[in-house]
C-alpha cells in the first residue's frame, strides 16, 4: 500500500516533528554549570559582559514550545558564558520572539 501525502500536509507535519520534540542548541563542556540566578545573588561576582540569545520561535506558521525556546535560549547563553569564563547568568528580562538578553558573572 502506498500512502501519498500532499504536499501542505506533509510540510505541516514536518514542521510540527521539528517544532515539538527537537532541540536545536547543544551544549558545550562546561555549559551545565553555569547557573541561572536573579540579580541579588550577584553582589559579589564579577560583571564579565552581556550576550544575547536568539532562535527560531517559530517554524513557518507553526510556534515552537515555549519551554524549548527559553531551554535553546539558556543554553546558548550559558554557552556564551563558558567561552568568556563566566559561570553564572542573570536574565535581563523574559524571552521575547526568540530572543533572550543574559549578563554575565563570575561568581566562585
Amino acid at each position: 500500500m502506498k500512502i501519498q501525502l500532499r504536499k501542505p500536509g506533509a510540510i505541516f507535519l514536518l514542521a510540527y516533528m521539528a517544532s515539538s520534540g527537537c532541540t536545536w542548541v547543544d551544549p558545550i563542556p562546561g555549559a551545565s554549570s553555569v547557573t541561572l540566578v536573579t540579580s541579588a545573588h550577584v553582589s559579589n561576582c564579577k560583571p564579565l559582559g552581556t550576550t544575547t540569545s536568539q532562535v527560531k520561535a517559530r517554524i513557518g506558521i507553526i510556534n515552537r514550545s515555549d519551554e524549548k525556546v527559553a531551554g535553546e535560549l539558556l543554553t546558548l547563553a550559558q554557552n556564551s558564558a563558558v567561552e568568556i569564563g563566566g559561570d553564572t547568568l542573570v536574565a535581563e528580562g523574559a524571552p521575547s520572539e526568540g530572543t533572550q538578553r543574559f549578563k554575565i558573572y563570575k561568581c566562585r
